[in-house]
C-alpha cells in the first residue's frame, strides 16, 4: 500500500459533504428521486475532488495511525449526520 497521505482523507470528506448535502436536500427541502439524487451526490463528489487535486495543501503524507483515525472520525460524522437529517 502506498504511504497515507491527506489527499486521501480529503476524498472520503468530500464523498461525505456529497452524501451529507444531498440527503438534507432530498430529506428536508425537495423529495427528489432517486437517480437525481444519485447523480446530484456524484457531481458534488466530483466538484470535490477537482478544488482537493488543485490545491497542494493535502499533498503531505500522515502516519498510518492518523490516517485510520481521520477516517474514523469521517465515516462516524456520516454515520451521525445521516440519521440526524433523517429524524
Amino acid at each position: 500500500m502506498k504511504e497515507p497521505s491527506l489527499k486521501k482523507v480529503a476524498y472520503g470528506v468530500a464523498m461525505a459533504i456529497g452524501i451529507i448535502l444531498v440527503h438534507f436536500i432530498d430529506a428536508r427541502v425537495y423529495n427528489m428521486p432517486p437517480i437525481l439524487a444519485l447523480l446530484l451526490a456524484i457531481f458534488v463528489t466530483f466538484l470535490g475532488i477537482k478544488f482537493i487535486n488543485k490545491s497542494r495543501k493535502f499533498d503531505k503524507n500522515i502516519s498510518r495511525t492518523q490516517y485510520s483515525l481521520l477516517n474514523t472520525v469521517v465515516v462516524l460524522v456520516l454515520f451521525v449526520a445521516y440519521f440526524a437529517i433523517t429524524q
